[in-house]
């Protein structure tokens, strides 16, 4: 049984579980389906693009950085989770644009504002299924140390997004959850 477990109350009525796990995808995936199910959550459909989504809610799932996460809500809802690392250096150009400045302004030149772009980039993209440009998709509106507000500019939807720091083992953890 893991050490740590998550479990959060979010806003929109949403809430998030999660535990440590590492090993291989098949591994992290079965850990998220039994984790799922020993809180009675119900098990997700996929929509023809692939979007978890479960009875009349929605859902977002997530595993990295040594974690498995699950959320749920009434309201659209994206998580991830990912340890910072050099590999985020190395793609840095595929997913940092000149847009991304005022999250670099506000939180630095390093590894973790890195990961907290990639994770929320990520959670917003698990928001819709699709349709989320990594390098042009998000307009920062208002950036926090620990959270931020975006607009998707495609579907031109406002989205609070929240960055936590987890533990045993570090990871960053995003969650986006557009307004209702």
């Amino acid at each position: 049984m893991p050490e740590s477990r998550l479990l959060m109350a979010l806003a929109h009525n949403a809430a998030l579980i999660g535990e440590p796990c590492s090993g291989p995808i098949s591994e992290q995936r079965a850990a998220l389906k039994a984790m799922m199910e020993r809180v009675g959550w119900p098990k997700p459909t996929r929509l023809p693009n692939g979007k978890p989504v479960v009875n009349e809610g929605h859902c977002s799932l997530s595993h990295g950085g040594g974690w498995v996460i699950a959320a749920q809500s009434p309201s659209p809802i994206g998580v991830d989770v990912e340890a910072a690392g050099d590999r985020l250096e190395r793609a840095r150009r595929r997913f940092v644009g000149p847009q991304d400045q005022p999250v670099l302004d506000v939180l630095g030149e390093n590894l973790d504002a890195l990961c907290r772009i990639w994770t929320a980039k990520e959670a917003v993209f698990k928001v819709f299924g699709t349709g989320v440009d990594f390098l042009t998709g998000l307009r920062w509106e208002e950036v926090k140390d620990e959270s931020a507000t975006a607009t998707a500019v495609v579907q031109k939807v406002t989205l609070d997004i929240s960055w936590h720091t987890l533990t045993k083992p570090e990871a960053v953890l995003a969650i986006a959850q557009a307004r209702p």
